[in-house]
């Protein structure tokens, strides 16, 4: 024990120290599953070697520092263990140089390329051999090796042609890292050339032998991390994986095409859901789309989109096209999610590089047109020369204005009166969101909306509006001129959020706001069991005393047969379904029945969109109960909304 003990035996203590460390880096790297490939099996070399290295440094310490051990060995043997320790460490310069390889994905298809990179090494691997058979390399005197100089240092020179062609590949590839990989990488040299100097000075192989697990601990939890190039929920590499491919391999001027699957609202049917049974749905569809792309070369993009890589294809080539129409086929089938069936629209797109986009920066824009696009585009695969990259800057600048309309002060809301024909009067009104930038004027809500629910905005902006509505009701004599309640838009993005009712009634009690004083507005995207959260959220906020009516019915996706299961005490029957039954008897037949199912269930209804009084004399005679159009009024801010409400409420 005193072996270990001791303090003065500090190369074992480092050498037993060293070991332990591989044994944990062995094992983590055992067992991360989710990271596969070249680049896992250069590295398990890379530990492998360092094992062996570690080994013989040991028993060559054990042997210098224990009696016993050095009356069981020989001091041949000994000598063996010097040299096999001195291989590993030049061995350890060739595998680090194609680990730095496989993290930048070159391929080095020639063989003459190959050959020309183990040169170096396989020099100084075999100098150790012939210098052993020869005697005239080097000798060894007691317990330790001495080379012959001048030819000796030449052991050495592939270490440094090795740490210069890694500090080439790092300047030429280096962008496609992030700032975090590229410092961890230049640690990763840094740290074993530091044991080169602290070895000489010490004369201790065992700090260097140290010093080279460190560097193996370090890239087993930077570049071993299956974590963030592969998704644990759907199996899928991440979007981090392929920003990292498209960047390193435009850089390598290698041409390639991205075909991607574009979920309809995928990202909202499993976002209130648990863990679990949105990963047996996203697994699925990985599991399914890696029979077109190769290990790794399937990507979620935690966007309702998939996308995967075809290495050396063109985006016209047969295989893309013939992926596309296995894929709408096996999409026309229902999914499993959480023990039930659950059906999935897909629009398919494909971007060539570097045709058609030639940076990383271009890759990001065409994506955000493209999502744009795939709303109207009803052709089989979508294109990027279908696309219109003309109002890509404007979208940017779009962007950045939704981003700091709260916080400038760009943002405003407005109030539409809504007529109650029963009451003669204006007693409700929706909430309407208006956004001024000094430059742009005023940007419509369709265009500054969706770029919020992509930016994430969208929650602020939800939560800005509810605050602003509950100050108008609370600093004001609304109430007393004859306004009820107040109509007030929820993103489906914000129901889906787990606070969103204790939030919601908060802010209320903050401005002691009655539960009968808002209504919320749901878009007709609600449906059962879309989100468990949102269900919970709408349930909470029922208890409470909250109301709810259904946006844009008549648009979207609701089943009639179901109507009566939905939380709601309002139809808005929209603008659309409106102006269109006074345009032929058909359209006007299917309003006239939507407003009898509605009423046989003893559910208000709201007309939106009435702009003539032909529209609203008709609308009346069927017993509707609200109307909201610009025959009546339209949106206009608080002051102006408080005088037409106390004008005309009297």
């Amino acid at each position: 024990m005193d072996i270990i003990t001791n303090p003065q035996n500090y190369n074992i203590c480092f050498s037993i120290a060293s070991l332990l460390l591989l044994d944990i880096i062995f094992i983590v790297n055992s067992t991360e599953s989710g990271f596969a490939g070249r680049q896992k099996s250069i590295f398990t070399m890379l530990i492998i070697d360092a094992m062996v290295l570690n080994t013989a440094g040991f028993l060559h310490n054990l042997w210098i520092s224990d009696r016993v051990f050095r009356s069981l060995v020989s001091e041949d043997m000994n000598n063996y263990f010097i040299i096999i320790e001195k291989m590993c460490s030049y061995f350890m310069g060739y595998l680090s140089m194609i680990y730095v390889i496989a993290i930048f994905r070159l391929d080095l298809d020639a063989t003459w390329k190959k050959v020309l990179l183990a040169l170096p090494a396989l020099y100084s691997l075999a100098f150790y051999p012939i210098g052993l058979v020869t005697g005239k390399l080097f000798y060894f005197e007691g317990e330790d090796l001495h080379y012959y100089y001048p030819i000796g240092a030449t052991v050495n020179i592939s270490l440094i042609l090795y740490f210069i062609f890694a500090g080439y590949l790092y300047a030429k590839y280096g962008r496609s890292l992030s700032t975090e990989k590229i410092i961890a990488l230049i640690a990763y040299y840094l740290i074993m050339l530091g044991g080169v100097p602290v070895r000489i000075i010490t004369k201790s192989s065992s700090i260097f032998e140290f010093s080279v697990s460190l560097a193996l601990l370090l890239c087993v939890y930077t570049f071993q991390n299956p974590s963030e190039f592969t998704d644990n929920i759907s199996g899928a590499s991440t979007k981090n994986a392929l920003n990292f491919v498209v960047s390193n391999s435009l850089l390598q001027k290698k041409f390639f095409s991205i075909f991607g699957i574009a979920i309809e609202r995928l990202d909202v049917l499993i976002g209130g859901e648990s863990i679990e049974a949105a990963s047996e749905l996203l697994s699925q569809i990985t599991a399914y789309l890696r029979q077109f792309g190769s290990e790794g070369n399937v990507y979620y993009m935690d966007d309702s989109n998939f996308m995967i890589l075809f290495p050396e294809v063109d985006p016209e080539d047969s295989v893309i096209q013939n992926a596309a129409q296995k894929i709408k086929k096996r999409f026309k089938d229902p999914w499993m999610m959480n023990g039930k069936e659950v059906k999935l629209f897909e629009s398919p797109y494909v971007i060539g590089f570097p045709d058609e986009v030639d940076t990383p920066e271009k890759f990001a824009e065409v994506r955000g047109v493209i999502a744009k696009a795939l709303q109207r585009h009803k052709r089989e695969i979508l294109r990027v020369s279908d696309l219109n990259l003309k109002h890509v800057e404007y979208d940017k600048k779009i962007d950045s204005i939704v981003r700091h309309a709260i916080d400038d002060k760009l943002l405003e809301v407005y109030y539409q009166p809504i007529y109650s024909p029963q009451k003669g009067c204006y007693n409700s009104c929706e909430a309407l969101l208006r956004l001024r930038d000094p430059q742009l004027g005023f940007i419509s809500p369709a265009v500054f909306m969706p770029v919020a629910e992509r930016n994430g905005m969208v929650i602020a902006i939800d939560r800005f509006v509810l605050d602003e509505v509950c100050k108008m009701l609370s600093e004001t004599d609304a109430v007393d001129r004859g306004l009820e309640y107040v109509e007030v838009n929820l993103s489906v993005v914000d129901c889906i959020q787990a606070d969103l009712a204790d939030r919601i009634w908060k802010t209320m009690e903050k401005y002691g706001i009655g539960s009968r004083q808002i209504n919320f507005e749901i878009t007709e995207t609600y449906q059962d069991g879309i989100s468990s959260v949102m269900d919970e959220n709408i349930d909470k906020m029922i208890e409470k005393g909250l109301s709810f009516s259904m946006d844009d019915f008549g648009t979207g996706y609701s089943n009639l047969a179901r109507i009566s299961s939905l939380p709601v005490e309002l139809f808005k029957l929209d603008k659309s379904i409106v102006q269109s039954a006074f345009e032929s008897e058909t359209s006007y037949m299917v309003m006239l029945n939507l407003v009898k199912i509605i009423k046989s269930l003893k559910k208000e209804i709201v007309a939106e969109g009435v702009e003539t009084d032909e529209q609203a004399k008709q609308i009346i005679r069927l017993g509707i109960d609200h109307i909201q159009g610009f025959f009546y009024a339209r949106p206009m801010p608080r002051k102006q909304f408080l005088d037409f409400i106390g004008l005309n409420n009297k």
